[in-house]
């Protein structure tokens, strides 16, 4: 769930943050009461043929104790640099992989009881010639302003819009998985509780399916020790792209020569290794 501390505008452009592997987590802003949406599910993978529709249901709650009026949007999106997904109603960008247009919502505005939960109806239906690839694309439901509250706060008054965000992963055919680990940067970072660097792992994805890595991350002493392991970044690389996967670094070392070493299997069924040689502290530029 995303929160923030102010009532979107219809026309404002729509965007939220994405936690872990596409499932939203924020708390709501302490003002007006605390509202709150709840979604599920928040990730649907569909493996579907042209031609062919899917229809299934979202269960939408509020897990406030007051009314709460919802908005849904139908969305584009994307990852960006720092691997954080960017929603809104439509990304030119992104039309030779979005499922957006195949997509039906009902209702697409409605009222939730306190603590209740409604069945939102969807319907994905994938035309007839589309190339075989994974198309991806979201519902956003975003909570309303209240008349009723916006005049018991008065103009000043702040009100809380909540966003929950679904995201859909079409799989038309069977697009086979083609990617590599390309390259492997540090960057410092103000980070006082970590290391003050992160690694900053490009993945090439040649393909015409997502990615997704799992996998170790290693801090090498130059004679080979493993001082630190962390888990490969599991974020989703979209279709024929770069994609950058950060990975904050914990371990505060010494000066010396280290390597950074990543073993994973990034989708492809294959492992894949690439280091990285470096001296800490990393010489300013």
């Amino acid at each position: 769930m995303y929160s923030t501390n102010f009532q979107l505008p219809a026309h404002r452009q729509l965007t939220t943050l994405l936690m872990a592997m596409f499932g939203l987590v924020a708390a709501a802003a302490p003002v007006c009461g605390q509202m709150g949406l709840g979604l599920n599910p928040m990730l649907l993978p569909l493996d579907m043929v042209p031609g062919q529709v899917r229809n299934n249901a979202l269960t939408l709650g509020n897990n406030d104790k007051t009314p709460i009026r919802y908005r849904a949007d139908l969305l584009d999106f994307y990852v960006d640099k720092e691997a954080t997904p960017q929603f809104e109603r439509d990304f030119p960008a992104e039309s030779q992989f979005s499922c957006r247009q195949w997509l039906t919502l009902n209702p697409m505005e409605g009222e939730l009881q306190p603590r209740g939960q409604l069945s939102v109806r969807y319907s994905v239906r994938v035309p007839e010639g589309v190339p075989a690839r994974t198309y991806h694309c979201a519902v956003g439901f975003t909570s309303l302003l209240d008349p009723r509250n916006a005049q018991q706060t008065g103009p000043v008054g702040i009100q809380a819009a909540v966003r929950v965000v679904a995201t859909f992963y079409v799989t038309v055919g069977k697009p086979a998985p083609d990617g590599e680990i390309r390259n492997i940067t540090l960057e410092a970072i103000s980070d006082d509780r970590a290391a003050g660097y992160r690694a900053v792992f490009v993945i090439e994805n040649n393909g015409f399916t997502n990615l997704r890595g799992i996998g170790k991350v290693d801090v090498l002493s130059e004679d080979g020790k493993v001082l630190e392991s962390l888990d490969f970044p599991s974020q989703v690389v979209l279709p024929r792209r770069s994609q950058r996967l950060p990975v904050t670094l914990r371990r505060k070392l010494p000066e010396g020569r280290y390597t950074i070493r990543a073993r994973a299997n990034i989708g492809t069924g294959e492992m894949q290794e690439a280091t990285l040689g470096f001296h800490f502290p990393l010489e300013s530029r």
